[in-house]
């Protein structure tokens, strides 16, 4: 999905014709464009680390208990797993970077967040919708401009399509003593 189509229905949500069709933008059109653009990656941001989270897998260099995430392709939220030859190894994080009990070649598996999206951008991410990225964004602006009432219903329906996917097709278990009458 297109950034642009994410944005123009965000504005057919906001009673407005989308433009982002047209050949140039007037200069309220743009300022529109850039606070939709920059409330679209605060709810994108929001999806990713809060609820569907991205993976990379990178081959890493371990030195002296030591990896270097300044050296990752990209910036990391947290380590999932670290494999050496196919067997997993603990990786655990401090102040100032992670630390593994190996030394030598690993496979770092981790959560990344993503670069900040462009107009022109496509997001990959089949997880995701545009009417629930429409719904984030929206909430954003809304919040932005301080009208609490329509930011926390857009907000509601976002992390509702979120929660949706985070858990589709996984049964969700109570512990035992959970129920009571």
């Amino acid at each position: 999905m297109l950034v642009k189509d994410v944005l123009g229905e965000c504005l057919v949500k906001l009673g407005r014709e989308d433009f982002f069709a047209s050949e140039s933008l007037d200069d309220e059109q743009e300022a529109l464009a850039s606070r939709l653009l920059a409330a679209l990656n605060l709810a994108y941001r929001t999806a990713v680390t809060e609820y569907i989270p991205l993976y990379a897998e990178e081959e890493v260099t371990v030195t002296d208990g030591v990896i270097a995430v300044s050296a990752l392709e990209r910036r990391i939220l947290y380590p999932v797993a670290l494999a050496v030859g196919g067997r997993r190894r603990r990786v655990w994080v401090r102040p100032d970077g992670l630390c593994a009990d190996v030394s030598g070649k690993a496979v770092l598996r981790y959560a990344y967040l993503p670069d900040e999206l462009a107009l022109t951008d496509a997001i990959e991410d089949m997880r995701l919708t545009s009417d629930a990225l429409s719904d984030g964004t929206l909430a954003e602006y809304y919040l932005a401009d301080k009208v609490f009432g329509i930011a926390e219903a857009y907000d509601a329906s976002f992390r509702e399509a979120l929660s949706a996917v985070r858990y589709k097709g996984r049964a969700m278990r109570l512990g035992a003593g959970r129920w009571r009458e």
